[in-house]
């Protein structure tokens, strides 16, 4: 009968006392140390790469000055991360994994979330994991910058990472992450420099978004594609974002929707991932994204970005969390937040609305082949918005005409 272990932590139960000697580094190990990647290590594990801790002294000094209550109270899905610390340290597998390097940045300013650490194994690798979207309102809006820029601040602070730390080492490397630090693994991988990316055995992406064109069709990029392994679960939503060039693995979760995108749901049996095919609908969520985003250009989608996260910064907050338990949760006064903003911006921030609105309508008749496609209310709205802006041209040309 065939071994079957559900999830990560499952993994760790059945198949914790391995050495890499018995059982060599596989994907599983590699979800592993991107999930372990959000464990907030600040004041635990050291920058330098030589200022190295045990698994076991890390789990020991994070447990504390915390309590599981305190963990568990948490609302995002990345902060359970911090329960596998127990069990990797008290496995064979792990018990001898020495952590190092680590960094965690933030900044509003350059609109930068960058966070990283290094495991050193006892087979003589290291896996650098970059961490994926944190809790931070600037984390997220990273993420939608993406879409019309090459070179994000935290794109590049990984890439600086990867030089200053292994720039001048002989060693042999995985890099890799969760959601956006699958990207920023990726991005690292591609533009660092000959004596780095010679240490570098394989890229690991785990449902993390992909790269504008300018990136994908770099030669570097097509060759750290050779090694890169592209995980996503079946319904994916951010690692369809954007291109990546890769065919990608596609896993069972026990999760619902974009719920998916938590790894700790995402289903093992023995060493590795449970194959699956895509969720339909997450299919066509790719195409309505892909279609708006073809539609608009970068600073059409930089403005709409803008203006999302103007709102959502307005409250005063610096987390989601902050948003979701802000005044700004009543639709009504984000409404008010984007009248605030210069007349411009306020009607590009509707043509690009409605532009995803309509790319919505057009893959749904697609898909089903009939003309009631988006509800009656939205394609209410569209409709006015579309008849606002046509009136607004119309008047914006008679004034240039008079003048």
């Amino acid at each position: 009968m065939m071994e079957v272990s559900n999830t990560i932590q499952e993994y760790l139960k059945w198949r914790g006392d391995l050495t890499f000697q018995a059982d060599p580094f596989n994907e599983v190990d590699n979800l592993l140390f991107a999930q372990l990647a959000y464990v907030d290590f600040d004041g635990i594990v050291g920058a330098s790469r030589e200022d190295k801790i045990s698994i076991g002294d890390v789990c020991r000094k994070y447990w504390e000055t915390r309590t599981e209550e305190e963990i568990r109270s948490r609302q995002s899905f990345t902060n359970y991360s911090p329960f596998l610390l127990k069990p990797v340290a008290e496995s064979r597998r792990f018990e001898k994994t020495m952590l190092s390097g680590y960094v965690n940045f933030v900044s509003k300013d350059r609109e930068a979330q960058m966070s990283a650490v290094q495991f050193n194994l006892e087979d003589g690798t290291t896996y650098v994991a970059f961490r994926g979207t944190d809790e931070t309102i600037i984390g997220w809006k990273e993420d939608f910058n993406l879409s019309y820029m090459t070179g994000t601040g935290g794109q590049k602070l990984a890439l600086k990472y990867m030089e200053d730390n292994f720039a001048d080492t002989s060693l042999r490397l995985r890099v890799g992450g969760h959601s956006k630090g699958g990207n920023f693994a990726v991005y690292a991988a591609t533009f660092a420099s000959d004596a780095v990316k010679a240490q570098i055995m394989e890229i690991y992406t785990n449902d993390g978004p992909g790269f504008r064109n300018d990136v994908t069709q770099l030669e570097e990029y097509k060759k750290v594609l050779e090694k890169t392994v592209n995980i996503i679960p079946a319904y994916s939503i951010i690692g369809r974002l954007l291109s990546s060039g890769l065919q990608p693995r596609v896993v069972k979760s026990s999760g619902s929707g974009i719920m998916q995108h938590d790894a700790m749901t995402w289903q093992v049996m023995g060493n590795r991932f449970q194959n699956t095919k895509r969720d339909k609908d997450s299919i066509f969520l790719e195409n309505v994204l892909d279609d708006w985003i073809r539609s608009v250009d970068d600073e059409a989608r930089r403005i709409f970005v803008d203006q999302i996260f103007n709102v959502l910064q307005s409250s005063g907050g610096r987390t989601m969390k902050d948003v979701r338990s802000s005044s700004l949760s009543d639709i009504g006064e984000a409404i008010n937040v984007i009248r605030k903003v210069p007349k411009e911006q306020q009607k590009e921030f509707s043509r690009v609305l409605v532009r995803l609105l309509r790319s919505g309508e057009k893959n749904i008749y697609e898909q089903i082949g009939q003309s009631e496609n988006l509800p009656e209310v939205i394609r209410k709205w569209a409709a006015e918005r579309e008849s606002e802006l046509r009136m607004e041209g119309k008047e914006d040309e008679s004034g240039r005409n008079d003048d």
